[in-house]
């Protein structure tokens, strides 16, 4: 008896190119580089991969489906697997393909095939043939084929002729090496072709003769570029598209109190800035792009430049700002987001692509939190632009995915602290105890008033070196036990409570005094090595001119207040202060407070 399962096999293993790939491979305008070695089923067709449609078509009729490729061709099938969720497992890299009965065989020895089979190529556009009128085709118990000059496009074989047909070449053939038994077998399906030839033609279903490998690329401009154009305007008709583009921006944060211990289960005091912003772009595509469903990242050309003007030009910001562009900073989000999205039942319609860009003017390597700006403007954005809500991701909830996006995805090294004040604005409070954080997946969040704060400055290098080398050794002399780090952060901790306190009773000369007390435990902590000359310097300026300072991040800033003198004497000091630090490289500015309102 047939088993009742069905299996489709897309066999895309060819290395020969077709002409379509031939052609494009000679224009060299920027509409066809992009598909430079794409295969020709995965060309567009009305916006989606030609194998998209008959994908999309096929796959609730069989229980399992296979793609064998090549390994010129497997990258290529991958990705477009990750748009359609099709499982990546059954993507199945042959190598360098030397035939299809070899390819065929390979799938059956790898997946342990035990069922009926159709195979197909990638490269099938679905007619209203197949969708309404031949649903027989897939019947198990009939053997079926649709040649076009000769090439099959479907062919149905039933398992019990798989499974006998080497059987009864060993028995008709014993002495045959393994070539002749290929050819034997070539031979024997050849016939089952011919005897099982649709009745179907190309004439009748034009659609079904984009397999013909002769195909040029004018022909497919001409006739299958937008051939299931009716099939993509049905898809839009009952979705509300949006039109105008989006802008959502995320502000630059300064640690008042208690930073570093919020890597280590502590407590911190931050605050958001209006001084300095990461601003995301979404541009939605419009219902009649053909690549409705796309999403585009462009390049900033300035934090993310693929132009440049010269050799030298590439090769000096190559100097300066290294290889670690933004870019990826969006995609890891979008990621993030999406899966989240997915794993918890979130609702969002992917059925409306966009462009993004960003631009940031947040100092970079400077401990500001420029990196976490970028992605959680875009994580804003993204609730924005799919309807997500905050009960459905709370405040506290974004902080933890955006320190995901960086930890996990990206392997950078933070702490929650920068993600909890740019996702709640203003002046925060934050309680990271260990056991709350283990049962509860972030902190305890306080919103302070704003103007409690005495007056605060910012200086920062100009010119820095890399930020991210100033909590490597003492991480991990805490996750060794070392007690003397675990008492430090404590410490560090206690400075925020009592920050608190002071700012509650308006006590600003302790805040200050606090401030230096968290960079004196900070530089004894870490060691004169990992602080930095630069940054010992400007803290030695602002104490020559009487003011508190410390970090606001991990290095390369400091932030300031005054230790409570007269408003003349403090006005002085500023100014002097200011031309201290300005002659000597330094940038030298007032802070001024970002309030959201998040209700």
């Amino acid at each position: 008896m047939s088993p009742t399962k069905k299996t489709l096999v897309i066999v895309a293993s060819s290395t020969k190119e077709t002409q379509i790939e031939r052609d494009i491979k000679d224009r060299y305008d920027s509409k066809f580089l992009r598909y430079r070695g794409v295969p020709k089923g995965l060309l567009p067709i009305s916006g989606r991969p030609a194998l998209s449609w008959w994908y999309e078509h096929a796959q609730d009729k069989f229980d399992c489906v296979y793609i064998i490729s090549n390994a010129y061709n497997f990258k290529h099938f991958e990705r477009w697997a990750s748009g359609v969720n099709f499982p990546r497992e059954n993507i199945l890299n042959s190598g360098l393909s030397t035939g299809i009965l070899q390819d065929l065989a390979f799938v059956h020895r790898v997946k342990r095939i035990q069922s009926d089979i159709v195979i197909t190529g990638a490269d099938i556009i679905p007619t209203e043939a197949i969708h309404n009128n031949h649903s027989e085709l897939f019947d198990n118990k009939r053997n079926f084929i649709k040649t076009i000059d000769d090439n099959p496009a479907i062919f149905g074989m039933a398992f019990e002729l798989l499974q006998g047909l080497d059987d009864y070449i060993e028995k008709v053939a014993p002495t045959a090496d393994a070539d002749q038994h290929s050819r034997l077998k070539l031979y024997i399906i050849t016939k089952a072709f011919n005897a099982s030839v649709s009745k179907l033609s190309a004439d009748d279903y034009p659609m079904l003769s984009y397999v013909d490998a002769s195909i040029s690329l004018q022909s497919y401009l001409d006739t299958w570029q937008f051939c299931k154009d009716d099939d993509f305007n049905n898809r839009c008709k009952s979705f509300k598209f949006q039109t105008e583009p989006l802008h959502m921006r995320a502000y630059a944060r300064v640690g008042l109190m208690g930073n570093p211990s919020d890597g280590f289960y502590g407590k911190t005091m931050s605050l958001l800035i209006s001084n300095f912003w990461a601003e995301v772009t979404l541009i939605p595509n419009h219902a009649d792009d053909q690549e409705v469903e796309a999403i585009t990242i462009l390049p900033n050309p300035v934090s993310d430049p693929h132009k440049f003007s010269s050799l030298e030009c590439l090769v000096g910001v190559s100097q300066i700002d290294g290889y670690e562009t933004g870019d990826r900073l969006l995609q890891a989000c979008c990621k993030v987001f999406y899966l989240h999205c997915k794993k918890n039942n979130i609702p969002i319609n992917t059925r409306q692509g966009f462009r993004m860009m960003f631009e940031t003017n947040i100092p970079r390597q400077v401990g500001l939190a420029g990196s976490s700006a970028i992605i959680t403007a875009l994580w804003k954005m993204l609730s924005l632009f799919y309807g997500v809500t905050q009960e459905q991701i709370s405040l506290e909830l974004q902080a933890s995915l955006v320190l995901k996006v960086e930890w996990e995805e990206l392997g950078i090294a933070a702490g929650l602290q920068d993600r909890v004040i740019q996702a709640f604005g203003g002046l925060v409070y934050m309680d990271f105890d260990r056991e709350y954080m283990e049962e509860h997946g972030h902190g305890r969040y306080e919103s302070l008033d704003v103007g409690l704060l005495p007056k605060l400055w910012l200086a920062y290098v100009a010119d820095p070196d890399d930020s991210g080398k100033v909590h490597s050794a003492v991480k991990q002399r805490f996750l060794n036990g070392d007690q003397e780090i675990i008492d430090a952060m404590q410490k560090f901790a206690s400075f925020t409570e009592q920050a608190r306190t002071c700012l509650q009773k308006k006590n600003h000369k302790g805040f200050a005094q606090l401030m230096s007390n968290n960079f004196d435990l900070r530089r004894q902590t870490y060691g004169d090595a990992v602080v930095g000359a630069s940054n010992l310097r400007m803290i030695e300026l602002a104490r020559q001119h009487n003011c508190a300072a410390k970090f606001p991040g991990s290095g390369g800033a400091i932030v300031l207040t005054t230790n409570g003198q007269d408003a003349e004497t403090e006005a002085k000091d500023l100014l002097q202060l200011r031309r201290a630090l300005e002659s000597e490289g330094f940038v030298f500015l007032e802070i001024t407070p970002m309030v959201y309102d998040n209700h």
